[in-house]
């Protein structure tokens, strides 16, 4: 399966083979060089292999569904023993069972997930412009092709942890983006959702991966924050004693938050509704006492929000870098009232079986666009699986 809009050809890799051509069939290092990851590192020869047998668990069950230059997160789930620092990426030919590519890539885990205890996570995206069928006939405006990669992630020290086979196919738009629950539109069937998986906007001067990430897995102010009281002739006041005019005394709330959910539901004749949630862990600094060191008292708290509104599909006069839709979500309630925050829609970039796209224009900067992956569940789809 294709994705719904096309790219240019990339800039050619030093010593990398040249383009495929009609007639010849798909090898690993063709299509190894059409992927696209965040700062990793090309290595010739094998990729270190790693055990088969392990405790840790991915974010897909079997087939990774690709898009194209938009890159999409593989998360790994973990303990603190089993710490994934990167990923060893090798492919394997479009043929089940094709020799392996003669260099694989190095793929550090990002930098925004770092600090998640339990959670690492890499991006991956493919340039499918110049790739073609197993049997070397073009298809109509890009190809349809399946192929396989070796996953190794690997600790701190480039230990290898596990390794796994995972096939990859490439998404290609649905034909009929609002049609009946359960036809792969984006009405979902009884009991199913759309599933938040990410969202980012892309650095586009290069000087960093992203200006903007988020995703469950992504803890803001895990550093805490120092707030500062007194203490008075033994007594903790927030604020400062009598005939002072600045605090005295410091304490540091291990304080964070982070958005655990975003779930749709879109329902025939143009309603949805909405689930939001945040996980946070507040100062309290009028419950503390800044009289003895250590850390400050704080109150873990989830805040879940749910929305009802209006869902339309439009027509783009001008099609923007190939897609031609746009959802528009308007919300009428939600409760609590007045809680939560907005989501206006966007372009839809990709909507398939699997996956939906959205990509909503910055309105204040050119280049800029927020990116916004959806997975397609039932009530029975776990988050994690199993990797081996």
């Amino acid at each position: 399966m294709y994705a719904c809009r096309k790219n240019p050809t990339p800039p050619a890799d030093p010593g990398a083979p040249g383009p495929a051509t009609p007639g010849i069939s798909l090898n690993a290092d063709t299509i190894s060089n059409h992927l696209q990851f965040f700062k990793a590192t090309k290595k010739q020869g094998a990729a270190p292999k790693g055990p088969t047998a392990n405790s840790l668990k991915i974010s897909f069950e079997d087939t990774l569904y690709l898009t194209d230059k938009i890159k999409r997160p593989i998360k790994f789930l973990h303990q603190a023993i089993t710490d994934v620092a990167g990923v060893y990426v090798q492919v394997h030919g479009a043929v089940a069972g094709g020799s392996a590519g003669t260099f694989y890539y190095d793929v550090p885990e990002l930098q925004e997930t770092a600090g998640n205890d339990t959670v690492s996570v890499i991006m991956i995206g493919v340039d499918p412009v110049g790739l073609i069928d197993n049997d070397g006939v073009p298809p109509a405006g890009a190809p349809s092709i399946g192929f396989t990669i070796t996953i190794t992630p690997y600790g701190k020290n480039g230990q290898p942890l596990a390794e796994a086979d995972r096939p990859v196919k490439i998404s290609k738009p649905q034909v009929n983006p609002d049609g009946n629950a359960g036809s792969c539109s984006i009405i979902t069937a009884p009991g199913d959702y759309w599933d938040w998986e990410v969202s980012y906007i892309v650095d586009p001067s290069g000087a960093k991966d992203f200006i903007f990430y988020n995703s469950p897995d992504k803890i803001w102010g895990k550093g805490g924050q120092d707030i500062k009281g007194s203490c008075c002739k033994g007594t903790s006041i927030y604020g400062f004693c009598p005939g002072d005019t600045i605090p005295n005394a410091s304490l540091h709330f291990n304080t964070f938050f982070n958005y655990t959910e975003e779930i749709f539901k879109f329902i025939g004749g143009g309603t949805f509704v909405r689930l939001t949630g945040m996980f946070s862990a507040n100062a309290k600094p009028n419950e503390s006492n800044f009289c003895v060191s250590g850390d400050g008292v704080i109150k873990e708290e989830l805040q879940n929000v749910t929305y009802n509104g209006n869902w339309t599909i439009n027509h783009l006069t001008r099609p923007v870098n190939g897609d031609s839709l746009s959802l528009t979500l308007q919300g009428t309630s939600s409760f609590p009232v007045g809680s939560g925050y907005g989501n206006p829609g966007g372009r839809i970039h990709i909507l398939d079986c699997y996956l939906l796209v959205l990509i909503q224009p910055d309105n204040e900067v050119p280049d800029r666009d927020l990116v916004k992956f959806y997975n397609y569940r039932d009530v029975n789809s776990p988050y994690w699986y199993p990797f081996n």
